[in-house]
């Protein structure tokens, strides 16, 4: 009797504990929401896609994002939701996207259960909730945040419960692949562990092809959407395209790619352990291997056959964190395996767990601070580009204004259809230039007008024209936001082509 109400009073102090370690980490993200800021990039695009389908009342027929779950997923809540205009949906976007990220730390509790007791299950549910990589990403829009949802939950079911209830874990897994396409990974992944964990045998096999059909049931009317729209079905043809990829580049006599990408992949997990898991994973990983059993090792060949999709991504010189995201759950346990070790060395081992739940949450304040982005100089940005989009200019690409004025430039009622939506501002890429006089001569029959300012990640001859606008005589500078009271330096070149002639 005593024994079971110890049980009781310990659960209910895991549940608060959890729950304060939940709202402190939807909290956060809260208090860093970007509320002035639209959405910009591959938000924009998830986020445009959505309105669409809300305004023709069906997918779209003339395009797609490959990776479009998010989007259809989005759509059914701008549907029942009803707002003032295109902005205010934009933030919903964004709400969503947070509440999707604190429920994340849900299945991460569960998972870290599976291998360890409540309280250090605690630190995992920390060590999710407070990363600051994660909390930025909540606020862009893009699909991490329900794709980690719906694969780590997959993989929780198929490790806790019984087999009857695998067939979830693949349904799960089905939809993890329409947001992301290396949702088709951890099917392979939850295959695999099938077998190991039932073993092979006639009456498994039974088990697991309605397991196998449902699965691609579930995959076939998206996959013949995306084929129709797209030319192809961004799941299998996109994974048989990669491996062929990867083939013609390894058969290469200059494997330099394959290098260069393991190069990249060794530098972003380099960058990934910084704050939290730089004194944990290293450590736990040890730990790990010399604490082997079957469910650990359910986990390696977790983190083995997922870490080939993102190679892939680095061999394609991918230059972004965010292929790590995934993995982040079962770094997290590996972390855990050293934090056991730690823990082992106190007596007091429940101010100790407090401590580093404390310690994580004030690190991962301090990294977030130092590494977001200038709000205010983003805000700038976004109020100068409105400026900027009256104009009914033609400029040069660049790194930040081209994505404010885009998304400045979108009707503000809402749905709209991005086909129909005039565009007042055109930008001229810039790739493939190495100096001004060939960029303006090539694109001389559109370009008018040179935007800069002092963006490290402009191309070094429009750094140039910012720094040393006199060497320029044909450039006849037309806007400066200094002139406005803006604190942020953007200028506005329009370009005398006669002058440039008669220079060059």
């Amino acid at each position: 009797m005593f024994n079971k109400v110890f049980h009781i009073k310990y659960s209910l102090k895991t549940k608060i504990a959890f729950f304060i370690i939940f709202f402190a980490g939807i909290s956060l993200r809260f208090f860093y929401f970007p509320h002035e800021l639209p959405l910009i990039a591959d938000g924009m695009d998830y986020f445009v896609y959505s309105t669409e389908i809300v305004s023709l009342g069906h997918l779209p027929t003339d395009w797609t994002p490959i990776n479009n779950g998010w989007s259809i997923f989005l759509s059914f809540w701008f549907s029942i939701v009803n707002l003032e205009n295109t902005f205010q949906y934009m933030q919903l976007d964004r709400l969503i996207s947070i509440f999707l990220s604190g429920l994340i730390t849900i299945p991460v509790y569960f998972l870290c259960k599976k291998f360890f007791d409540e309280k250090i299950a605690l630190v995992g549910v920390a060590l999710f909730a407070f990363d600051p990589r994660l909390l930025l990403n909540s606020f862009l829009g893009v699909t991490e945040p329900l794709f980690i949802l719906l694969g780590i939950t997959s993989l929780v079911i198929f490790l806790k419960y019984q087999q009857k209830l695998i067939v979830l874990s693949f349904i799960l897994a089905s939809f993890c692949t329409i947001v992301r396409s290396e949702g088709i990974f951890l099917f392979g992944i939850l295959s695999v562990l099938f077998f190991i964990k039932y073993k092979f045998s006639t009456k498994i096999i039974k088990t697991y092809l309605p397991c196998l059909i449902i699965f691609i049931l579930i995959l076939l009317p998206i996959m013949d959407y995306r084929t129709d729209v797209a030319g192809y079905d961004g799941i299998f043809q996109r994974a048989s395209f990669a491996s062929n990829q990867i083939i013609t580049i390894a058969n290469d006599e200059n494997n330099s790619e394959i290098l260069d990408g393991l190069k990249l992949f060794t530098t972003y997990f380099g960058w990934i352990l910084i704050p939290n898991f730089l004194i944990f994973l290293p450590f736990g990983f040890i730990e790990f291997l010399k604490n082997r059993t079957k469910e650990n090792n359910f986990i390696l060949i977790f983190l083995i056959v997922y870490s080939l999709p993102l190679l892939y991504a680095y061999i394609m010189q991918a230059q972004d964190t965010r292929y790590f995201y995934f993995l982040y759950p079962v770094f997290i346990v590996i972390s855990l395996f050293a934090i056991k070790k730690y823990l082992s060395f106190f007596k007091n081992k429940n101010f100790i767990l407090f401590i580093i739940i404390l310690s994580l949450l004030i690190s991962s304040i301090i990294f977030y601070e130092f590494k977001k982005i200038d709000t205010d100089t983003e805000k700038e940005i976004n109020e100068i580009s409105k400026l900027i989009s009256e104009k009914e200019l033609s400029l040069n690409h660049h790194p930040t204004i081209s994505r404010y004025i885009h998304a400045n430039e979108i009707p503000i009622s809402w749905p709209f259809i991005m086909s129909n939506t005039d565009f007042k501002t055109q930008i001229i890429s810039t790739s493939n230039f190495n100096n001004l006089e060939d960029y303006i001569s090539s694109s001389r029959n559109q370009l008018n007008t040179i935007v800069v300012d002092d963006d490290s990640d402009l191309p070094k001859f429009l750094q140039d024209v910012y720094n040393n606008e006199k060497d320029y005589p044909y450039l006849k500078k037309s806007f400066d936001s200094n002139d406005y009271g803006f604190s942020h330096s953007i200028k506005l070149f329009y370009i005398d082509y006669p002058l440039f002639d008669s220079t060059k």
